[in-house]
C-alpha cells in the first residue's frame, strides 16, 4: 500500500475546489504522483490533500496549476481553485488512508472494498482491491459508472467476451470475470501498472484475466463488450482501434469525460449510437452501438 511515512521529506498539495470538479483534480494528483488522495467537503468546496515527495513539489505544482487553467477552460466550475504547498503534519497517514477507503456498494450487483475492511453481503460480488498508484478504487465517479455499465450489459446475456483499455488497478476486468464473462482481456499502456493489476486480480481468483502492457493495436481479435475508461483525448485519439475492437452487436463503454466533452466524443465516433448516458458531477460514461 502505496502510504507515505510523516517527514521531512514530503509535502502535501493542498487544492480547493468546487464539488463538481473535485473528482477530475483528485484524479489528476494520483497521476502526477501522489501517493493518495485525502478529500474533504465545506461547503460548496472541496478540499483536496495529496502527499508528494518534497524534492517533487516545484514540479507537481507548476503542473497541477496548469491543469487547474486547462480545466477552467472547459468547466467553468474549476475557476477560483486554490492550490498551496504545505509541510506535512505529525499524522498517522495509514489511518487515514484507512479510513478514506471503506466498502462501497456499486450498482445491484458488486461491491469494491479494501483488503482490511472485507464485509460479505448477499447478493454482491466483492472486489477486493488494494488502494495505490494504479487508478480504480471504486472511490472516483468514472470507475463506478464504468462499473454499472458492464454491469447492465452483462445483464443482457449477450458479452462473453470483453477487454479492458487502460485497466488500471484491474477493477473493471475483475469485475467482468467476477460476472460470468468467459473471455477477458485487459490492457494498459505502463508496464508498471501489469504487476499491481496481476496482484487484485491473484487476489480476488481471477487469474484467468489475460494482461497485456502495450498499445491497443497490439491486441489481436474482437469483442462483445470494450470498455476504456481513459480521458477524452485518448478516446478521441484511439477512437478507430477502440471501434474496430468491438465485435459484431457488440458494445462500446467510454468514461473519463466531462459534459463538455461529449459532442467531441460523440464526433469521433461516426456511425454509433448512444444507448446510454451516465452521470455523476461533471463526469459522463457513454454506452455506444453501431448504428444497424
Amino acid at each position: 500500500m502505496a502510504v507515505p511515512a510523516p517527514s521531512s521529506a514530503w509535502i502535501t498539495i493542498r487544492v480547493e475546489v468546487a464539488h463538481e470538479v473535485a473528482d477530475a483534480v483528485a484524479n489528476f494528483l494520483v497521476e502526477t504522483g501522489a501517493s493518495g488522495v485525502l478529500v474533504e467537503a465545506d461547503g460548496a468546496r472541496t478540499r483536496l490533500e495529496a502527499p508528494v515527495p518534497a524534492a517533487a513539489e516545484a514540479q507537481v505544482v507548476a503542473a497541477v496549476e496548469r491543469y487547474l487553467t486547462s480545466l477552467g477552460e472547459i468547466a467553468p466550475a474549476a475557476r477560483g481553485a486554490t492550490l498551496a504547498a504545505v509541510p506535512v503534519p505529525a499524522v498517522d497517514w495509514e489511518a487515514l488512508w484507512r479510513r478514506h477507503h471503506r466498502p462501497m456498494p456499486v450498482g445491484r450487483r458488486l461491491l469494491v472494498a479494501p483488503p482490511w475492511d472485507v464485509p460479505r453481503p448477499a447478493g454482491r460480488e466483492v472486489l477486493v482491491i488494494e488502494p495505490g498508484m494504479a487508478f480504480g478504487t471504486g472511490q472516483h465517479a468514472t470507475t463506478r459508472a464504468c462499473l454499472e455499465a458492464i454491469e447492465a450489459a452483462v445483464g443482457t446475456g449477450q458479452v462473453r467476451s470483453a477487454l479492458d483499455v487502460g485497466t488500471g488497478s484491474g477493477v473493471l476486468a475483475l469485475a467482468l470475470a467476477r460476472l460470468g464473462v468467459e473471455r477477458v482481456v485487459a490492457l494498459d499502456t505502463d508496464p508498471a501498472v501489469v504487476p499491481l493489476a496481476r496482484a487484485n486480480l491473484a487476489r480476488n481468483g481471477a487469474a484467468r484475466v489475460a494482461l497485456l502492457a502495450g498499445p491497443l493495436a497490439a491486441v489481436r481479435g474482437r469483442f462483445d463488450l470494450v470498455v476504456a475508461n481513459l480521458l477524452a483525448d485518448a478516446i478521441v485519439a484511439e477512437a478507430g482501434a477502440l471501434a474496430r475492437a468491438v465485435g459484431p452487436g457488440g458494445r462500446l463503454i467510454v468514461s473519463g469525460l466531462v459534459a463538455e466533452q461529449l459532442l467531441a466524443v460523440r464526433a469521433a465516433y461516426p456511425g454509433w449510437r448512444v444507448t446510454e448516458t451516465r452521470a455523476e458531477g461533471a463526469w459522463r460514461t457513454l454506452t455506444l452501438v453501431r448504428e444497424p
